[in-house]
């Protein structure tokens, strides 16, 4: 089967990829929160402002565009797993002009060199910005967004009327009602601002079919609540929707990306059952609080999407964190806080969600899934003799295969 365009560029590039994409948050951070001061600065005195980030898979869907193959650009929000991570922008072909047009053009655009393999295909693009535009100094100061909503989102918001819309827009909202969400997001959460949410259009799916009336209940809400600050977490739709609404209605807006998530605690995106490729860290949500909370913002879930939800968020427990960084799915962190806070949630799941895997076949297989994942882990009493069964039938396999016993 051919590989689709993003694919393709993995394999054809030469270097090989860390253990961690990102790698570790820098020790020292001084360049790092100058620059996201700086941006500060920029958001208060410009009007319109625009600040967009540009991730792997923006950059290859423009480079599949640049080079004429945007069809071999492939979405896909289908997936239900919690432990299989899945992500894409969204976006369709019709809306590859847009994107590039948006970051021709934005204000501010951080290129995030540091994340691999970013440096090895920005050289790629073809991007005419004006020198008169910013962007990120260099690759130290890359990946700025996390550091921007650790140290300067709190004193930025305050006295404004701040727009948050999103995927995972209304979980947020009913998270801040929560007294223990209040007191581990004291660090980071603006108190004095006035802050409205909206849950963008069908929680973020169908973007490619959708974009434009999403645009439209956005440019409704800023007028609504007469926001001068947007922050939108919209996959590649974020970046087009960012610049443009910030010339239609001058005001600042803010791709925030992930971190929803950072601010949710969330393991999977708003609009998918399947866990997010990386995840921000700034604090903890427990279990028990953050799934009452998601049943609350979205009811509508089936017993499937409900189930890979709860498995996704228990394996976040043993990510790697590092408070005001992020980790890909693929990194795991085994240590005791992490372990401890693993088997509280494993606890409730128990009580309280493992009954969904016999709701349905999928929903079955989506529980074997975890289990396995737990087993070859040795988190469970009950992955582990799962993993064991798993491992006893494919050797028996394997010798009846031998033997021509069977196929």
């Amino acid at each position: 089967m051919a590989q689709d365009f993003h694919s393709e560029l993995f394999t054809n590039t030469s270097s090989q990829p860390p253990p961690s994409p990102l790698g570790d948050k820098p020790v020292d951070l001084e360049l790092r929160k100058k620059e996201a001061q700086r941006l500060s600065r920029l958001m208060n005195e410009q009007s319109p402002f625009c600040f967009l980030r540009m991730g792997d898979m923006d950059l290859s869907y423009l480079l599949a565009y640049q080079s004429g193959q945007i069809h071999r650009f492939h979405n896909s929000n289908n997936l239900i797993s919690g432990t299989l991570p899945d992500g894409n922008p969204g976006i369709g072909q019709q809306q590859a002009e847009r994107l590039q047009s948006a970051f021709m053009q934005g204000d501010y655009v951080d290129f995030h060199e540091r994340l691999y393999p970013m440096q090895y295909w920005l050289p790629k693009l073809k991007l005419n910005r004006s020198a008169k535009l910013y962007r990120n100094p260099d690759e130290e100061t890359s990946y700025l967004s996390l550091t921007w909503l650790e140290y300067e989102f709190k004193s930025y918001c305050q006295g404004r009327r701040i727009g948050i819309a999103g995927a995972e827009a209304r979980l947020l909202e009913v998270l801040t009602k929560q007294p223990i969400w209040q007191e581990v997001a004291v660090p980071f959460w603006p108190s004095e601002a006035n802050i409205y949410f909206h849950q963008v259009r069908d929680d973020g799916r169908n973007l490619e079919k959708n974009l434009d009336l999403i645009k439209n209940d956005l440019a409704k809400f800023i007028q609504d609540n007469q926001i001068d600050t947007l922050f939108l977490s919209l996959g590649g739709g974020a970046k087009i929707l960012c610049y443009e609404l910030s010339r239609e209605h001058n005001i600042c807006t803010f791709d925030f990306g992930a971190m929803l998530r950072a601010l949710t605690y969330s393991a999977c995106d708003g609009n998918r059952a399947a866990r997010s490729t990386h995840s921000p860290f700034l604090f903890r949500v427990p279990f028990n609080v953050f799934m009452e909370s998601l049943e609350q913002a979205f009811p509508n879930l089936t017993s499937e999407e409900l189930l890979a939800k709860a498995h996704a968020q228990i394996i976040l427990d043993v990510q790697c964190k590092e408070v005001g960084w992020t980790h890909t799915a693929w990194e795991y962190d085994f240590c005791t806080e992490n372990l401890f806070w693993f088997k509280q949630s494993y606890k409730t799941y128990l009580q309280r969600y493992r009954h969904l895997a016999n709701q349905s076949p999928s929903a079955k297989k989506e529980k074997y899934n975890f289990l396995f994942f737990c087993g070859i882990n040795k988190l469970t009493f009950e992955g582990c003799l799962y993993y064991l069964q798993f491992r006893l039938k494919s050797a028996i396999r394997k010798i009846l295969t031998m033997l021509k016993i069977i196929p």
